[in-house]
């Protein structure tokens, strides 16, 4: 026995409904992406290099032991090393061996890097805020919506919020 044609057919446009959001989260982020690359190479900076200086930076001035920074990077060893090596001879970072332990060395921010750390946070959030202006696409909170609910099943539109809130059981005090 198959489902009435109605059911059939909801069920169809659920599915293409779910694609077509699917499709315009995916052009996005890859516009995202581009944007964010393009705005970081007036900084001379890949992404890897701007994700160092921000991971870099993000633990203040006890600097970050640059045996985790592979792990943080997502990337082998080796890599990180030449990272650091390439950004120390740009002087956005320093390198410094523990003194307990001179096995250890720990990374730390230069001024100069800290300064260009913040110039390209700034303009990769303008780039972001450009994305809005892109043709075909829907706003930012739109798509941050739409990936939440398509994703994690989660709804933050107001309709959504006020469903929850008025559909939840009532609490009432005692007295």
């Amino acid at each position: 026995m198959s489902a009435p044609p109605q059911v059939a057919q909801g069920a169809a446009d659920r599915r293409l409904e779910e694609i077509r959001l699917a499709a315009a989260l995916r052009r996005g982020f890859r516009h995202a992406q581009l944007l964010m690359a393009h705005s970081l190479a007036e900084y001379d900076l890949s992404a890897l290099s701007y994700h160092l200086l921000l991971e870099v930076g993000a633990v203040g001035a006890g600097g970050l032991v640059q045996g985790d920074l592979a792990d943080l990077l997502q990337c082998p060893d080796a890599r990180a090393s030449t990272l650091v090596r390439d950004m120390a001879e740009r002087g956005l970072i320093r390198t410094v061996r523990s003194t307990p332990d001179r096995r250890v060395v720990r990374i730390h921010t230069t001024p100069r890097g800290i300064r260009l750390t913040e110039e390209a946070l700034h303009r990769q959030r303008e780039a972001l805020m450009s994305l809005s202006e892109y043709a075909g696409l829907p706003s930012v909170t739109s798509l941050l919506q739409a990936a939440l609910r398509l994703y994690l099943g989660v709804d933050v539109s107001l309709e959504g919020v006020v469903a929850r809130v008025v559909g939840a059981p009532r609490v009432t005090e005692r007295a």
